[in-house]
């Protein structure tokens, strides 16, 4: 039986495709699963399996807290996950991101050097975040380009365009080893795939985190209440920083509903149902954003909705043939949505699905 080490340092509930993952890898036959993770402290409902139950975690510093305090906490993870490992000895550890590093590092260099190493990155780092952004995350990725690029022989991307980038900031990596991992939902998310209606008023929605600094929700809330009722809009979501969520509460319209709780994800194909239009939001300021194909686009798309984007969006090209609409959301008055709407495709051509995506990172774990 092999043993299967994933460490996901952020709250896997915060990240749909890792607990899709998680969901896939966990039938596949022969096998023995162990996650490390943190807490999420935003009040999703806690991920379980009906097919494995080791689930490890540890408190997710509060970046709020005093920085000594916030240290040991990640010195906590750290510790619990390096322990964790000697004692399982996993034959593969699949690990997310840079913030997971510090203990495959010190395992795969100095305990076990014959365990496989894969890595997967649901966003594209630069150069220039690494600097800029946490100093311990910075030290983490010099680990990674130092030591665990060169020893692993799976690492992935959501995209191509995100690919390119990550292989040109790191030309020493074999391209070989470097795989594509979309973001799609999972099987029973196509199941029943509605029809639009052909009526006014549009029902439009947006799910996920936003910002007033990093997206168009005030363009797009302006627009909604010049149009008088013949648009309805819809925000779901429940992680957003003090001065968004006071805009959103102070919107005074009944065409503009705010859920501040969000919905929790297997809750979304229904409730997608009730809608006509997906929002996908983003300014696209950095290159993370620009070559972002984010997984509320596959979304959207299972559940049959038409989705609109802002045109600064370069990663969304890609799926031009399917029922997707590139706005300049910058200039929204002059966008003339009867030209696009309910003439899109009532049969998608492709259905995006993560059990058919995740065929062949499985398909290394088991071999």
């Amino acid at each position: 039986m092999k043993k299967i080490a994933v460490i996901h340092y952020m709250p896997i509930e915060y990240y749909p495709p890792t607990t899709n993952f998680l969901d896939v890898v966990s039938n596949a036959n022969n096998i023995k699963l162990k996650v490390w993770t943190t807490h999420n402290t935003k009040n999703r409902k806690e991920y379980k399996s009906e097919k494995f139950t080791t689930i490890i975690r540890t408190i997710l510093p509060n970046s709020n807290s005093n920085g000594f305090v916030r240290l040991l906490q990640y010195f906590l993870f750290n510790l619990k996950c390096l322990f964790g490992l000697l004692f399982f000895r996993p034959s593969k550890i699949v690990y997310f991101e840079s913030f997971s590093v510090w203990p495959v590092y010190i395992y795969k260099r100095f305990f076990n050097q014959s365990v496989e190493i894969l890595i997967h990155y649901h966003e594209y780092f630069s150069p220039h975040w690494y600097i800029h952004g946490m100093r311990l995350v910075n030290y983490y990725h010099k680990l990674e380009t130092r030591f665990l690029y060169s020893k692993a022989y799976w690492i992935s991307q959501t995209n191509q365009d995100r690919m390119n980038l990550f292989l040109k900031d790191h030309p020493m990596i074999n391209s070989a080893v470097c795989e594509i991992l979309p973001n799609y939902p999972p099987l029973n998310w196509s199941i029943k795939r509605k029809k639009m209606h052909k009526e006014k008023p549009l029902r439009t929605v947006y799910i996920g985190t936003l910002s007033l600094d990093y997206s168009y929700i005030k363009e797009y809330c302006n627009w909604v209440i010049s149009k008088n009722g013949d648009i309805l809009f819809d925000i779901y979501g429940y992680n957003y920083n003090v001065e968004t969520l006071e805009y959103l509460n102070s919107i005074k319209s009944k065409y503009i509903n705010f859920y501040d709780s969000g919905v929790e994800y297997q809750e979304i194909p229904d409730l997608l149902n009730s809608y006509d239009i997906g929002l996908i939001l983003y300014k696209a300021l950095t290159e993370n954003f620009k070559y972002n194909a984010p997984n509320k686009l596959f979304e959207y798309l299972v559940c049959n909705l038409q989705v609109w984007y802002s045109n600064k969006m370069l990663g969304i090209r890609t799926y031009a043939e399917e029922d997707v609409v590139s706005i300049d959301f910058e200039n929204i008055p002059d966008f003339n949505y009867d030209n696009v709407v309910f003439k899109g495709k009532e049969d998608k051509k492709h259905v995006y699905i993560a059990n058919q995506a995740l065929r062949p990172l499985i398909k290394s774990l088991i071999k």
